[in-house]
């Protein structure tokens, strides 16, 4: 997923939460309502048969919901902060960390992942796949309600997941669902055309058997799908909500659904509060009022987390020294390694970075170890590929690393000798961030003292950025982006952020050799697939669309009575699948 809410030296806490941090653009869209409680129409009253079905094995979240803590306080009152306001809570649409964020905290994926990065129930509780591995049949959850006590049925997933294949809805995660049958022949249609037979197509491949029983046919075994059903392209939207309005969501009457909290009151660019909802299906939260502010500044944030203001921060790398040298907030610090890879991104389409050459003489003049010591206080570790190290796929054949007099010839081979000629460029930042001033002056002076280029660090209001990145605007020449995983595996990497049909690429990446070794790779069990996404890894890093810095490191505070957060494998602090479990203790 993508983040680009704030600049946070890779500090950021991806703890999914955006609360203050970590980070999608890139990238991960809203669940879809059902309306006149109708479900997208069955193409048949019976499921297509599936031959030798077994069961798909699902982890279990237990249940521990703090609310039944015994030292928890009844009424608590918990406060986050979301950075900067959400361009969309569409969950078939958002793409960045604060979007996921909002909508996480209001509906139930289909799966979930536990706190091992297994895929685990959630609205569905069983599922069984085909033989094949091309049908997957999902029994969803007995007595699961919308907060206004509408039960859930299959036909509210099968209409949201649907709902995300749409052309007209455009959704940035569209394609981490091209496996299921006829969704990227939709996805890929004219809005304004005649698209009823491909539509048709998905009513076909996503059925509501009955009020329990969902299934799903793809076109190929597809080994990570079961990853993909756990993330907001299935929050369950009710069409009855949704309507025809784009712009649905941003009356909180309309945004109803069937997770852990209620939306109370939004005030745009200030605040979203939330009140737990008791009927919440794996108890109800710890956390009675749950408030989003939105403070985009970090050096803003820890002053009011250092004045109880906020419950918990992923502080700027900056402000570490600072953190390390108070006795109280140095115990309240934790801090570990993230799957989060942070790049500069070039439109490919656009002189200069159209020719490759270009591309690889800015990746090979990136200092990185620099960056990181001057600039993050050593927070992060250089990045020479996308994927992380300890993820299937990861490998060191091809890195992009720093060398200075590579980069100089490779510029003069393009034909900018010395950095000649070569036309001056604009790095956006956010304007109200002195540390996206530092990371943008950083790599400006960088890259005119290695390539003798002039780049313009240039300050944009942050949300009009994201805006652009999200819209793949073609004015958009050059800039600074990250991925935050949404799932474990290469696939939500390679594929997803770089692969064919994606939203989430700069504009120009488009290469053929890499499509096919990925299309491949997704067909296969990880473990055939692993040595094409380790093709694909060192293709990217070689054709540089984007020259990578640096995987992140999450760093964050957290109010020692905040109590029952889960730690997950790659993130300190998750609030997207086990919030009900947070609860506070008096101080």
């Amino acid at each position: 997923m993508i983040h680009v809410s704030r600049s946070r030296s890779g500090a950021a806490w991806k703890t999914r939460v955006i609360l203050g941090l970590t980070a999608v653009l890139l990238l991960q869209t809203v669940g879809i309502a059902v309306a006149q409680d109708t479900a997208t129409p069955m193409a048949s009253p019976v499921a297509s048969p599936v031959a030798a079905a077994a069961d798909l094995p699902l982890a279990e979240i237990p249940q521990a919901p703090g609310s039944e803590q015994p030292d928890a306080i009844p009424d608590a009152t918990v406060t986050f902060n979301l950075g900067n306001e959400i361009s969309t809570g569409d969950p078939q649409v958002l793409a960045f960390l604060n979007e996921i964020e909002i909508a996480s905290k209001v509906y139930v994926p289909l799966l979930a992942l536990n706190d091992e990065n297994l895929v685990a129930d959630a609205g569905a509780d069983t599922a069984t796949v085909s033989a094949d591995g091309t049908v997957y049949t999902f029994n969803i959850r007995e007595g699961m309600t919308y907060t206004d006590g509408e039960p859930v049925t299959a036909g509210n997933y099968a209409y949201a997941i649907k709902r995300a294949c749409s052309p007209v809805v455009a959704g940035n995660y569209s394609n981490i669902l091209y496996a299921i049958t006829g969704c990227e022949d939709w996805r890929s249609a004219d809005p304004e055309g005649d698209t009823a037979n491909l539509e048709a197509v998905l009513d076909e491949s996503i059925v509501a058997v009955d009020d329990s029983t969902l299934q799903i046919s793809l076109d190929f075994a597809a080994g990570y799908f079961p990853y993909v059903m756990t993330t907001w392209v299935t929050y369950p939207v009710r069409e009855d909500l949704v309507g025809d309005d784009p712009e649905w969501w941003r009356n909180i009457e309309n945004y109803i659904g069937n997770g852990p909290f209620i939306v109370t009151s939004h005030t745009e660019n200030q605040e979203w509060v939330f009140e737990r909802n008791d009927d919440y299906f794996r108890g109800a939260p710890g956390i009675q009022t749950l408030i989003y502010r939105e403070i985009d500044s970090p050096e803003t944030e820890f002053l009011a987390y250092q004045q109880g203001e906020f419950d918990l921060i992923g502080p700027s790398s900056t402000l570490l020294p600072q953190i390390e040298a108070d006795p109280e907030l140095s115990e309240q610090l934790q801090r570990t390694i993230g799957a989060s890879t942070f790049y500069m991104a070039f439109n490919s389409l656009s002189e200069p970075f159209d020719d490759v050459l270009v591309r690889q003489a800015f990746a090979a003049a990136m200092n990185r170890e620099q960056y990181i010591n001057q600039i993050s206080n050593g927070v992060n570790v250089p990045a020479g590929t996308f994927l992380y190290e300890g993820i299937p796929g990861y490998q060191t054949e091809y890195q992009q690393t720093y060398d200075v007099e590579l980069a100089q010839q490779l510029l003069a081979d393009a034909g900018y000798p010395g950095g000649e000629g070569f036309p001056a460029q604009q790095l956006y930042y956010n304007s109200e961030s002195a540390i996206a001033q530092q990371q943008a002056t950083f790599w400006s002076q960088n890259f005119q003292q290695d390539l003798g280029v002039t780049i313009e660090p240039t300050p944009i209001d942050v949300a009009q950025l994201q805006e652009l990145r999200t819209n793949r605007d073609p004015s958009l020449i050059f800039y600074l982006g990250n991925w935050f995983e949404d799932y474990p595996h290469p696939q939500n990497w390679l594929s997803l952020v770089f692969g064919p049909g994606s939203t989430r690429s700069p504009l120009g990446w488009d290469n053929e050799e890499y499509n096919a070794l990925v299309t491949e790779a997704d067909t296969l069990p990880l473990e055939e697939a692993i040595p094409l996404y380790q093709e694909a890894d060192a293709l990217l890093a070689e054709q540089a669309p984007v020259a990578f810095y640096m995987h992140g490191e999450s760093l964050v505070l957290i109010n020692p009575a905040l109590q029952g957060y889960v730690t997950y494998p790659t993130t300190i602090v998750d609030t997207r699948y086990q919030i009900e479990k947070i609860y506070m203790v008096a101080e």
